[in-house]
């Protein structure tokens, strides 16, 4: 395939991008990134319809390679402005038109970069500073796991750019004898319209794939989600403990614990539907907030919690199930009258050798539960002084 067949193919699969992600911007993804990403296709076919009408037409020097090497170090820079929005992070778009238009200006610095050899060698590092950047921009501004799969194609995509340019620059500078028109040697310029073919088709997908992932997620928290408190609700509870328990070791078992808030329904019926639920958020961020699990608080009915905990002793659970009556109890609600109290009750299990399932554990919680709701387990203050803090944070 030629050079100019090679660049009518890209500034198609560059119009492609624009299109592509335009639509699925206005079809109700107003996710923000998908116009950087856009943006960055735009850029792309204006660097390719220049090339093509350098083979119709003479392009002057302030448009071609100034102006169109401005706007390609642009368009990377758009695709890592889309993905740091994405992150929530500052796109820095005034730092990316400030980097274009020092790029476009040093085209005129004399002596310098006038020469064909001098604008690849600084063009080059620039375009692979911005692959790199890109990539550890990925994996620090990721902080969820399962989050990160999503930006493998993204990161890949940049990885194979960065590796052909490596290439392509270590090929100029060792290589004297190698034959640089306006265009750029034949057989770079062809690698790189296919380098460049190759990674708007991978950066396409990819865009897409991480904003349809992203929606997947939302779907997910709508159906696993408490909405009111944030916790996990009771459809995610069966396959986190089977996971959980089919994980757990002699040395880290794991211990099922049942917290019911005790007379809910007659604070609703006397104080209304309001006070209860901001008496649930309570109660479900002391439990987020003092044991400090995470995915693995579950809020399984209207007034009762399930917790997984791994790797938990009997001496632990029962200084949590202290700890959370107590400061449950010593809490006053804005949403009830003063002197108006709530109370827990709690049951938990942990596992052993004959327990083949975590259903056993949760109904031997919940008898447990049973056992106490019918008095309140007495609760012993401890002296500053004397607190020593196990792995949850509570006194030893």
């Amino acid at each position: 395939m030629d050079a100019f067949t090679l660049h009518i193919s890209t500034a198609i699969i560059s119009a492609m991008m624009v299109v592509s992600l335009l639509t699925f911007y206005f079809v109700g993804n107003r996710e923000r990134s998908l116009i950087d990403w856009s943006i960055a296709g735009g850029l792309f076919f204006f660097s390719n319809a220049v090339g093509i009408s350098s083979y119709f037409f003479d392009i002057p020097y302030w448009l071609g390679p100034a102006l169109t090497n401005a706007c390609y170090i642009l368009a990377h820079l758009a695709l890592l402005a889309g993905l740091r929005r994405h992150l929530l992070l500052s796109p820095n778009w005034s730092l990316m038109l400030g980097i274009a238009a020092a790029v476009f200006l040093a085209h005129f610095i004399p002596g310098l970069l006038e020469t064909i050899t001098y604008r690849l060698l600084y063009i080059y590092p620039l375009l692979m500073a911005i692959n790199v950047y890109t990539v550890i921009t990925v994996v620090l501004g990721v902080k969820s796991k399962k989050l990160h799969a999503i930006y493998y194609p993204f990161m890949f995509a940049e990885l194979i750019f960065l590796g052909q340019q490596l290439v392509r620059y270590i090929f100029v500078i060792f290589d004297n004898q190698l034959p640089l028109t306006t265009a750029g040697d034949h057989l770079l310029q062809t690698l790189g319209t296919l380098a460049v073919m190759t990674f708007l088709l991978l950066m396409m997908l990819s865009c897409c794939l991480i904003i349809y992932r992203q929606q997947q997620l939302k779907l997910f928290d709508a159906i696993e989600v408490d909405s009111l408190t944030g916790l996990l609700n009771r459809q995610a509870l069966p396959q986190r403990a089977k996971e959980m328990f089919e994980q757990s070791t002699p040395s880290t078992p794991l211990a099922i614990m049942v917290v019911e808030i005790d007379d809910l329904p007659q604070l609703s019926e006397q104080y209304g539907y309001p006070a209860s639920d901001s008496v649930i958020k309570h109660i479900a961020n002391v439990l987020k907030f003092t044991t400090h699990i995470e995915g693995g608080i579950f809020r399984s009915q209207t007034n009762k919690f399930v917790l997984l905990i791994e790797g938990a002793t009997v001496e632990q659970l029962i200084r949590l199930s202290e700890r959370l009556i107590e400061k449950v109890a010593n809490m006053q609600m804005k949403a009830l009258p003063n002197g108006v109290q709530t109370n827990l009750n709690i049951g938990y299990s942990i596992q052993s050798a004959h327990d083949h399932s975590w259903q056993i554990l949760f109904q031997q919680a919940e008898q447990k539960l049973k056992q106490t709701m019918a008095a309140e387990p007495a609760v012993e203050s401890r002296h500053a002084k004397n607190i020593t803090l196990d792995r949850f944070g509570f006194s030893a």
